[in-house]
């Protein structure tokens, strides 16, 4: 073959293998764009703070905002480890179980109360009556699946950050969970004093983050002291 024709074949080829790779790259792009779209559409928006991008950093500020609150609570009280019975309700009288009738025991301790326990950074301490709508809620934007443990009016300490999620969502009705103020620990307002001073939000096993100050808000609006 001659020379300059051999020569000009192969531009061809490249210019052609350049063509086919840009377009590859660009088709690439274009299903990230929409997978991050349809991401974003999906997760609700009222108070959703944001999802960190770095999970240490999350453990790092968790950490953090977690040994405030247990010396928050433990000035409340000559131990930091008070249990059952012993511990307060938002009403600031003896806490009442939280498990009843025909329920599956629930608590961090599994002894049927939200008690206050130092070691449990997710703080089970909010009694709730359960609804459909957060089970559906919380499993799809939080990764967090309770059907197995609970159902629709059955009773179960959920942690913090799921009343926070709750009341993020939906700021009027809390996705129809009922918060028993009498069965729920005192000690949840310490835990959203200090992530509110702290100026963390409340991380769910997804990484979603939700305000804490307005959980607290909530929390005070419906049982006061």
């Amino acid at each position: 073959m001659d020379p300059s024709r051999r020569s000009g074949a192969c531009r061809v080829c490249f210019c052609t293998f350049l063509v086919v790779l840009f377009g590859r790259l660009c088709h690439s792009l274009s299903l990230c764009w929409v997978g991050t779209t349809r991401l974003a559409a999906q997760l609700p928006l009222g108070g959703l703070l944001h999802i960190r991008s770095s999970q240490s950093s999350i453990s790092k500020d968790t950490q953090t905002a977690h040994k405030e609150t247990v010396a928050l609570a433990a000035k409340r009280s000559s131990t930091a480890s008070i249990v059952g019975s012993q511990d307060l309700n938002l009403y600031g009288q003896e806490l009442k179980p939280c498990s009843q009738e025909g329920d599956t025991t629930t608590g961090w301790t599994r002894t049927g109360f939200c008690a206050w326990e130092p070691s449990d950074s997710g703080y089970h301490q909010v009694c709730v009556t359960m609804s459909q709508q957060f089970l559906q809620s919380s499993t799809k934007y939080d990764a967090n699946d309770l059907s197995t443990v609970v159902t629709d009016g059955g009773h179960w300490c959920v942690c913090a950050w799921a009343w926070a999620a709750a009341v993020s969502r939906d700021p009027e009705r809390f996705e129809n969970l009922k918060l028993d103020c009498a069965r729920t620990n005192a000690y949840l307002r310490d835990v959203y004093q200090s992530y509110s001073a702290s100026g963390q939000g409340l991380t769910s096993p997804s990484g979603v983050q939700y305000e804490a100050q307005a959980a607290l808000e909530a929390v005070d609006r419906l049982c006061k002291a």
